[in-house]
C-alpha cells in the first residue's frame, strides 16, 4: 500500500509549523501545505527547508485566516474593518444571508496569486501542490483549478479523485470527533483509527491521511477551534505504534511529487 500522509496549515502559527517539523523528521508525515500570508511566514519557511527533498510542500490557499498579503483596501468583499479575512463562518454566514458568493473572484485571484508568489520568492521554485483551506465556492474552485493549471502543478482534490473517487470537499476526517470540543478533541486518534481500520486501509492501493498536525500556541487559540487535534494527530505519526505498523506492513511512504502527472489526466 502507498500511503500519503498530510497535515494542512503549515505556518498557521509558530507552535503549528515546529510539530509539523517534527512529525517529519522524526515520523512518517511527508506531505504539507503551507500559509503564505502569515507574519511569520519567512521563519517557518527557513525552519522547513532541510527537510524538502524528502516532502511536497504545498500552499494551502488561504481567504480565511489572518491578514492578506495583498493590501485590505483591494479585497474589501474578503476582509473585515480590520483588514483581517472574514473567518469560514462568516463568510458562509453571508453567502447563505445574501443568497449569493459574497467573495468578488477577481479578489479571490489577485490574493491566491499573490500567496502562490510569496511561496516562490521564499522557496526559489513552485510548490509542489496546491490545497483548499476551509472555506470554498464553486466559483472560489475554479479559481484554484486555473491558478494550478497556470502554475502546472497538482491540485490536491484532484489527485484525490484520480486516486479515491472523492474530492477534498467530499473528504472526511474519521477519526474526529465532532463537535470541536476539547473533550471530542481529546478523544479523538489518529493512531487508534488506522490500527483499528487496519485491514481496510491495507487492502487499498493508495491511502490518502489527511490531518492537522502541530503544537499549540496562544496564537493558535486565537485562529483556530483545532487545537488538541493537532496534538494527537502529531502524537500518532511519530508514534513507536505508527512507525512500526508502516515496517511490518511495508507501507510506502509517498508525495505529491510522486503522483507527478496526475493532475494532467
Amino acid at each position: 500500500m502507498k500511503l500519503l500522509m498530510q497535515s494542512d496549515d503549515y505556518g498557521m502559527t509558530p507552535a503549528v509549523a515546529r510539530g509539523i517539523v517534527d512529525g517529519i523528521e522524526k515520523g512518517i508525515l511527508r506531505n504539507t501545505g503551507m500559509f503564505m500570508n502569515m507574519p511569520w511566514a519567512e521563519a517557518c519557511a527557513d525552519w522547513i527547508k532541510p527537510c524538502l527533498n524528502e516532502i511536497a510542500l504545498g500552499v494551502d490557499l488561504n481567504l480565511t485566516t489572518g491578514a492578506p498579503l495583498s493590501a485590505p483596501s483591494d479585497l474589501p468583499s474578503l476582509v473585515n474593518a480590520q483588514g483581517r479575512f472574514y473567518t469560514s463562518w462568516e463568510s458562509r454566514r453571508m453567502d447563505s444571508e445574501q443568497n449569493r458568493d459574497h467573495a468578488q473572484i477577481d479578489e479571490v485571484r489577485r490574493e491566491l496569486n499573490a500567496q502562490i508568489q510569496r511561496y516562490i520568492e521564499l522557496f526559489g521554485k513552485k510548490p509542489d501542490y496546491l490545497h483548499s483551506h476551509a472555506y470554498e465556492t464553486e466559483a472560489i474552485l475554479q479559481v484554484h483549478h486555473e491558478l494550478a493549471k497556470q502554475y502546472d502543478v497538482p491540485y490536491c482534490s484532484d489527485i484525490m479523485k484520480t486516486l479515491t473517487g472523492k474530492t477534498i470537499q467530499e473528504y472526511r476526517i474519521g477519526w474526529y470527533k465532532k463537535p470541536a470540543t476539547l473533550e471530542n478533541q481529546a478523544a479523538s486518534s489518529l493512531k487508534d483509527y488506522i490500527l483499528e481500520h487496519s485491514a481496510e486501509l491495507l487492502s487499498q492501493e493508495y491511502c490518502l491521511l489527511i490531518g492537522h498536525m502541530g503544537y499549540v500556541d496562544k496564537a493558535l487559540m486565537e485562529l483556530s477551534t483545532y487545537s488538541l487535534y493537532r496534538l494527537n494527530d502529531l502524537d500518532a505519526v511519530v508514534s513507536p505504534e505508527m512507525i512500526n505498523w508502516i515496517n511490518t506492513n511495508k507501507v510506502e511512504l509517498i508525495t505529491y511529487k510522486d503522483l507527478a502527472g496526475l493532475h494532467k489526466k
